[in-house]
């Protein structure tokens, strides 16, 4: 019988069999995403990512959306998005371009952590601007050369001149950095302990130079980039929160984030999935369909199957965050198992295109070398298994 509830799953992506609520504002704003990413983004997507072009206008137009800043609250003239909304977002920009998303996403986790531990005047400078889209977007830079899943390693250091902080160091696959304007930092600022604070550092600050924007395989547009400190003065205005508690803040944005990485990871993998699907119906082979063949009427069904597992891993982390739970675990499993699952989708698609999947002509090829990073940043796979182990195994689960 085709109910009004199987007429509105039947929609777009058909979020409510999933069986979590979704509210009208949630749906508008995924189907709106998607009109984004569909009319503004896939178009170009291509072209970007054989130039290594940045999408300044595409995030401009998105920033001006309230896109670089969506959880902030309306009285930081932000969307003030909950969690389930935000990852939805997520996960229709990476359906049309995984690299805007990522840029979407490490905005959208440094104005995290001001929105939380921003006092009044960081908000007003910084905070809103970024969430009116004037500022364009932000950055958010703890990795370093040496200190990438081991964040308590960084050797990025800051020291006190006055009222001042002089800031020195490097940091490593900063995403966005080549066009943000606002970049959260954290630095040491005890030598004698592992004491982490944290700072907000403008574009233009004395000191502070971008080094080489990364030549890599996949996300070849979201400009990641090296920061380098020498000497860089900025003012003790730009402390947020206390000194010291860092790497609290760090730690404690990365659960909201790690599941936005799973909704990018299901964007990528839906995108994969309907090629694959398309092609697989069109394409003729033996004197009938792709599609025709068990062995890829199961790949098919596999990859569906998986896919069906990452949003729901992702939606229960998102749903407990707005629930105010708190997620380490939630959030790890929904990023380990979207990670992994995208890449073994991509991986299926692309051998259900045959050779033409190993064509840079075919959409299917770049989102194969997108999907591949997915496992890594944001806490790799065997980060992630061991915060799960830990929780499961030492804590138990609560």
């Amino acid at each position: 019988m085709d109910t009004p509830m199987r007429q509105a799953a039947g929609k777009a992506i058909g979020l409510e069999r999933f069986g979590f609520p979704i509210s009208p504002d949630q749906r508008e704003i995924h189907e709106t995403m998607r009109r984004f990413g569909r009319d503004r983004l896939a178009p170009g997507a291509a072209d970007r990512d054989r130039d290594h072009r940045f999408p300044t206008a595409e995030i401009g137009e998105l920033a001006r959306m309230g896109g670089m800043a969506m959880k902030a609250a309306p009285d930081d003239d932000g969307p003030g998005l909950d969690n389930t909304a935000y990852a939805l977002s997520i996960e229709a920009l990476a359906e049309a371009d995984p690299s805007v998303a990522v840029v979407t996403v490490a905005s959208n986790l440094a104005m995290n952590i001001l929105s939380l531990h921003a006092n009044e005047d960081q908000r007003a400078r910084f905070l809103r601007p970024v969430a009116r889209g004037e500022r364009g977007a932000a950055s958010f830079g703890l990795t370093e050369p040496h200190a990438g899943s081991d964040a308590a390693a960084i050797k990025t250091h800051a020291r006190r001149a006055g009222a001042d902080w002089i800031l020195s160091g490097a940091k490593q696959w900063i995403t966005g950095a080549a066009a943000a304007e606002v970049f959260v930092i954290f630095a040491k600022t005890d030598p004698g302990s592992n004491a982490v604070s944290c700072f907000v550092v403008e574009k233009g600050t004395a000191g502070f130079e971008l080094g080489r924007i990364e030549d890599k395989m996949g996300l070849r547009s979201s400009g990641t980039a090296q920061l380098f400190f020498d000497n860089c003065r900025i003012p003790g205005a730009n402390l947020v929160g206390n000194e010291g508690e860092g790497y609290r803040l760090a730690i404690g944005a990365l659960a909201p984030s790690r599941i936005a990485i799973a909704a990018q990871s299901i964007g990528i993998a839906e995108r994969a999935f309907a090629l694959g699907l398309d092609y697989a119906r069109e394409r003729q082979v033996f004197g009938g369909a792709v599609s025709d063949l068990q062995v890829n009427r199961h790949a098919l069904a596999d990859a569906r199957t998986e896919l069906d597992q990452a949003w729901l891993l992702m939606l229960r982390g998102a749903r407990l965050l707005d629930d105010g739970y708190r997620v380490a675990e939630e959030a790890s499993m929904a990023k380990l198992a979207a990670s992994e699952i995208c890449g073994r989708v991509v991986d299926r698609m692309l051998q259900l295109h045959g050779g033409n999947g190993y064509s840079r002509e075919y959409e299917i090829e770049r989102l194969y070398r997108d999907a591949r990073v997915m496992r890594i940043y944001e806490g790799t796979s065997e980060i992630q298994r061991e915060i799960i182990a830990r929780a499961v195994v030492d804590g138990g689960r609560g």
